[in-house]
């Protein structure tokens, strides 16, 4: 389920390469839009920027991190492990900056489980703490983004907020690749032996066998059984004996939301435009729904022009363009900057240590 390869020097050259290209990506978004507004937007408007509304926002992000990590201690804990905070929020940046710079954001999830893991700690351990984390954050994501959607329609039927045609249909098609996902994850959760059956099939047929020895592929398969099935374990333990940190974690997961959701609204009104603060964070809701899994490492490119559709009815043209690109640089790029710091002073592995009595307690409930 983890690969101890995700440091090797291929894979930091990988990352490289992804970082550079999310940065290409946005800086042509960038292009196009300010093209687009040209005439209306003016850098004078940066100048403008409320500093308490900017420093709130930036404390936001930081929020989240902090969030984000205190899911995983919590889920670690309830295995046995110990995972301080420090440590935490930095696989929390860690992992965001990995998503940042794969497509579909689809690397985030495995680099933490990579460097929750130790030799305390299993790998099978570490992917059902993310994986459950993951499918609650999505659950918090889809519940606020539906919510959103119907608020939207409900609230503002009258223009205040409007969407083209193929943007509503761009939107939709994008929200329900969400759901298809989000179904297709917890599915391959609930049942996590077809990952096996797949996995088999995927490595044990006559083409692999010409590549590898019967041997090396029988090791692969056992490693990977064992790994599945301190990923149930693991997974039941949390169902049947740590409902209440779930349900911390689900709490956690809409905090989490509504601060991302709050950005926005916040740089808005640092530019001057008394936007409406629940509109807004519905919008963001929408379009992190609508949005998550664009092709582009870290969706770059794709964020910057989808999130400027959303917002054109809404913000002042005049502002379109820097409001999208602070935004951008709160959310996105300062993260970038951060975990690539981050990466390049190799903080990367020591997992969570184990507290022997509970670690002990839980192996033998499990036994």
């Amino acid at each position: 389920m983890t690969s101890g390869g995700n440091s090797s020097p291929a894979r930091i050259r990988q990352l490289r390469r992804g970082a550079l290209l999310a940065s290409a990506f946005g800086l042509v978004a960038a292009y196009v839009l300010f093209q687009l507004t040209r005439g209306e937007v003016s850098w004078a408007e940066l100048a403008k920027v409320d500093p308490k509304m900017l420093a709130l926002a930036l404390s936001l992000v930081v929020f989240t991190w902090v969030v984000d990590g205190l899911r995983m201690k919590v889920l670690v804990q309830a295995l046995g492990g110990r995972l301080s905070l420090g440590r935490a929020v930095r696989v929390a940046i860690l992992g965001t900056f990995v998503s940042n710079v794969t497509p579909f954001d689809s690397g985030g999830e495995p680099f933490q489980a990579y460097l929750l893991s130790s030799p305390d700690f299993t790998p099978g351990q570490a992917s059902a703490v993310v994986a459950v984390k993951t499918v609650l954050n999505v659950f918090a994501r889809v519940s606020l983004g539906l919510t959103a959607s119907v608020a939207l329609l409900w609230q503002w039927p009258d223009g205040a907020w409007r969407l083209s045609p193929a943007l509503a249909v761009a939107c939709g098609a994008g929200i329900l690749v969400s759901l298809g996902v989000f179904a297709f994850v917890l599915y391959f959760i609930i049942r996590p032996e077809r990952i096996q059956q797949l996995a088999v099939a995927a490595v044990r047929n006559r083409f692999t066998l010409r590549l590898f020895r019967q041997e090396t592929i029988d090791r692969a398969i056992e490693r990977l059984n064992s790994e599945l099935i301190e990923f149930r374990t693991a997974l039941d333990r949390f169902v049947t004996s740590y409902r209440v940190e779930l349900a911390k974690v689900l709490l956690l997961s809409f905090g989490w939301w509504l601060s991302t959701a709050l950005v926005p609204a916040l740089v808005l009104r640092g530019l001057g435009f008394p936007c409406s603060i629940i509109q807004v964070m519905a919008i963001t809701v929408v379009f992190y729904l609508a949005a998550a899994y664009a092709p582009t490492p870290g969706s770059s490119g794709a964020a910057e022009l989808g999130f400027a559709a959303l917002f054109s009815s809404v913000a002042p043209r005049a502002v379109l363009g820097v409001f999208v690109m602070v935004w951008r640089a709160i959310t996105y790029y300062l993260n970038l900057a951060l975990g690539a710091v981050l990466m390049a002073t190799g903080v990367l592995r020591s997992g969570p240590s184990v507290n022997p009595g509970r670690n002990q307690r839980g192996r033998s409930e499990t036994a």
